[in-house]
C-alpha cells in the first residue's frame, strides 16, 4: 500500500499516551475550598510545627496520613510514642489497608537482617564496604547524641576516621574470609585482634584468636578482581598498624566501636536485627505500611537505633528504585522527628521528588532540631534539611524563635504607615474660657519592610477540643509557588478533629 493517497501523507498510529495511576498533579487534600495539597507539593517535603497541645498529631498530620493511604501510597512510620502504632492500625482500617500493615516489633513476627540484607539486595551497590560502613556511621551519628558524642572537639575528625578505618577493615575481611558479616562476627573480629606485635607471633593468641583465623581464611580464599588488593590492605592493618597504634589511642577507638555495635548484639535489637529476614524496605515500594512500634518513650535509645536503621534504609531503597517502571509514592512519616533526624535526611530530601518519596516530618518548635543537630554544624544541618521541606504547616506555638523562623519563610513586604500630630497653646487664660485656641497640625505617610505577618499572630491559634469546638487553627506555607486565592506564600485553614 502507497504511503501517498490523495496527494496526503498517512500518520503512524501510535498508541495512546497512558497515564499514571500516581501524576504529580493529582490532589491529596485541600488546604481549603480554593487551594489543594498535590503529590508533587508531598513529594517536595511537609513540615509540620505545633506546640505540645496545638493539634498538629490529630489535625492536619491525622488529615495528612489518612490522605496517604487513601491514594495507595506505601509507607514507613517511626514511633515516639506507645499509642502510635495502634494510631496507625487504625488509620489503616479506617482506609481499607489494614491487610497491607506491617507492624515491626518484638512481639511481632516480622524480623530484618539489616547486613544481610545490605549484601544481598537488588541493586549494583549490593555488598559494597563503604555503603555497609555509611549505614554504620548513621547509627553511631544517633548513638553519639545521647553521650556528647565529643562534638566541637579538635580532634573529633581523626577519632571518626579511625572508627571508619577499623569498621572498614573488619567489614572487608569477613566479606573475604567467610562472605558474610554479622554484628557478632564484626565483635568477635575486633576483640580478638592483636594489641601488640610480639601478640601476632604468639601461637597461644593464634589459636584463639577469631581475627586470625579470619586473616588465614582470607589469605587462602578465591577473591574476584579488587579483593586481592583490598586483602593486602586488610592484612597490613591488622598486623602492622593497628597493633603499632599506642595503647590509648587504641582503646578510644576499640570502645568507641564496642560501645556502638554492643545495643546490636544483645537483647531485642539482636532478634530483631541479626536473626533472620521477612520483611525488607522494599516491601513499602510495594505498598507495605511499615510501622516501627518501638516508641522510643519505651524503649529509649533502643528505639532510636531501630527506626534509625529502617530509616535509612528505606530512604537508600527509595534512591535507587527506577521510578518509570515503579511510580508508586512513598511517604516517611515522623512524629517527635527531631529524635531521628541524622545528617542523611537533607541529603536525601534534595532528591526526594525525583524518587516519589513523601517526607512528613512534625516537631514542636526549631530549638528541637537544633539540639539534636550537635556540633559547629548543626544549626546549619538543620537549616538545611527545614529549607528542602517546602511545605509548612504551623500550628499555635510557645517558642519565640520558630514564630521567628515562619515569619521569615514568609517574608517582609513594603507596608505603609500613617502618622498625625497636633499641638495647642493658650497664651492667656481669658482664651481658654472664651475657647479660643492656637496650635499646629501635621500628618504624614512613611514606608517600611516589615513581616507579612507578625510572629505574635502564631501564638494566638486555635487548638481543638472542646474549648475550641474541635477547631485546630492552622498556617500553611508553600515555598516557591504563591497560593492564588490569596496571591501570597501562606494561607489559614482550620482544621476540624471531628472530620479528618
Amino acid at each position: 500500500m502507497s504511503w501517498f493517497s490523495f496527494g496526503r501523507r498517512r500518520s503512524l498510529s501510535r498508541p495512546a499516551a497512558t497515564r499514571s495511576p500516581w501524576p504529580l498533579d493529582m490532589p491529596l487534600l485541600r488546604w481549603t475550598a480554593e487551594e489543594s495539597f498535590t503529590l508533587e507539593d508531598a513529594c517536595k517535603g511537609l513540615q509540620i510545627w505545633g506546640m505540645t497541645g496545638s493539634g498538629k498529631s490529630s489535625a492536619s498530620g491525622h488529615l495528612v496520613a489518612l490522605s496517604y493511604l487513601r491514594s495507595g501510597f506505601g509507607g514507613l512510620v517511626l514511633c515516639a510514642k506507645p499509642d502510635e502504632a495502634e494510631t496507625w492500625r487504625k488509620y489503616c482500617q479506617q482506609t481499607g489497608r489494614a491487610d497491607q500493615l506491617v507492624v515491626f516489633s518484638p512481639s511481632s513476627p516480622w524480623r530484618f537482617n539489616f547486613l544481610d540484607y545490605e549484601l544481598s539486595r537488588p541493586g549494583a551497590g549490593a555488598g559494597l564496604t563503604e555503603n555497609i560502613l555509611r549505614l554504620f556511621m548513621t547509627v553511631a551519628e544517633i548513638a553519639g547524641r545521647g553521650t556528647g558524642g565529643g562534638e566541637g572537639r579538635e580532634d573529633e575528625g581523626y577519632w571518626k576516621r579511625s572508627l571508619q578505618q577499623l569498621l572498614r577493615n573488619t567489614i572487608d575481611l569477613l566479606v573475604i574470609a567467610t562472605g558474610r558479616v554479622s554484628v557478632p562476627d564484626l565483635y568477635r573480629l575486633v576483640v580478638s585482634a592483636p594489641t601488640s606485635f610480639d601478640q601476632t607471633g604468639s601461637e597461644t593468641w593464634q589459636t584463639r584468636s577469631f581475627c586470625w583465623q579470619c586473616l588465614q581464611h582470607g589469605d587462602t580464599a578465591s577473591k574476584r578482581g579488587y579483593q586481592a588488593h583490598d586483602f593486602q590492605l586488610v592484612a597490613d592493618y591488622f598486623l602492622l598498624e593497628y597493633p603499632g597504634l599506642s595503647e590509648k589511642t587504641r582503646s578510644v577507638i576499640v570502645s568507641t566501636f564496642t560501645s556502638m555495635i554492643d545495643v546490636l548484639n544483645r537483647g531485642v535489637l539482636r532478634e530483631l536485627f541479626c536473626t533472620t529476614t521477612n520483611v525488607t524496605p522494599e516491601d513499602c515500594l510495594d505498598g507495605k505500611i511499615v510501622v516501627i512500634d518501638l516508641p522510643v518513650k519505651e524503649f529509649a535509645e533502643v528505639g532510636q537505633f531501630a527506626a534509625v536503621l529502617w530509616k535509612y534504609l528505606f530512604q537508600r531503597a527509595v534512591e535507587r528504585r527506577d521510578v518509570r517502571g515503579d511510580p508508586r509514592p512513598v511517604f516517611l512519616f515522623v512524629d517527635e522527628s527531631q529524635l531521628f533526624t541524622t545528617a542523611f535526611d537533607a541529603l536525601f530530601q534534595t532528591t526526594a521528588r525525583s524518587a516519589r518519596c513523601c517526607t512528613v516530618f512534625l516537631t514542636q518548635n526549631l530549638n528541637n532540631y537544633l539540639t539534636a543537630y550537635k556540633g559547629p554544624s548543626g544549626p546549619a544541618e538543620a537549616k538545611s534539611l527545614l529549607g528542602n521541606l517546602t511545605t509548612h504547616v504551623v500550628h499555635a506555638l510557645a517558642d519565640s524563635d520558630t514564630a521567628q523562623f515562619v515569619a521569615e519563610l514568609i517574608g517582609r513586604r513594603r507596608q505603609l504607615f500613617m502618622n498625625g500630630s497636633a499641638s495647642h497653646e493658650s497664651p492667656h487664660p481669658i482664651d481658654d474660657l472664651f475657647g479660643r485656641r492656637s496650635g499646629q497640625q501635621s500628618g504624614g505617610f512613611s514606608e517600611s519592610f516589615e513581616y507579612d505577618l507578625q510572629p505574635s499572630e502564631l501564638f494566638r491559634m486555635k487548638t481543638g477540643g472542646i474549648a475550641n469546638n474541635f477547631q485546630v487553627q492552622g498556617l500553611v506555607w508553600r515555598g516557591g509557588r504563591p497560593f492564588p486565592s490569596t496571591c501570597r506564600s501562606y494561607l489559614w485553614t482550620i482544621f476540624d478533629q471531628r472530620r479528618t
